[in-house]
């Protein structure tokens, strides 16, 4: 009998939602960007349990709004992450990043039992002391690893 994997529980830092948001936007989108690959990997395949917060699902909507994203693609990326991700509300507050703004990920991360934290901004997102979970890897070590 063959064992099935267990999907991975990912939070994604919003830099990764800004750039697979880019990456979508060009006209045709970059399939070579593995920040799409990785949000149309949960789209399509429901490939990982894609975890969020209200605090991390309202900075991503004032960050993508900033950029101009249009406010309907805005609206239909919420109500997607509403219906198939996890929502987690952090038990967790204590202070792990040097960007205080990064510590909602690893409240929402260490409350949801995440396996990685997923940003392109590894410098603000220090591994845990005496924790083997979550990894903060970038999208192409997620994507790599997910790969194999």
């Amino acid at each position: 009998m063959t064992r099935r994997r267990a999907r991975a529980r990912l939070v994604i830092d919003t830099m990764v939602v800004i750039r697979g948001a880019r990456a979508f936007r060009q006209q045709p989108p970059d399939p070579n960007s593995v920040e799409l690959s990785l949000i149309l990997a949960w789209l399509e395949d429901d490939a990982f349990v894609w975890l969020y917060s209200e605090e991390i699902l309202d900075e991503y909507t004032e960050v993508l709004r900033r950029l101009k994203v249009p406010r309907q693609a805005v609206g239909r990326f919420v109500n997607q992450l509403r219906a198939g991700g996890e929502l987690v509300t952090p038990t967790e507050r204590a202070e792990y990043s040097p960007d205080p703004k990064d510590d909602p990920f690893y409240h929402c991360a260490l409350t949801g039992d995440a396996d990685y934290i997923v940003t392109d901004n590894i410098r603000d997102f220090p591994p845990l002391a005496n924790r083997k979970r979550p990894r903060i890897v970038t999208p192409n070590e997620f994507w790599a690893d997910f790969n194999k």
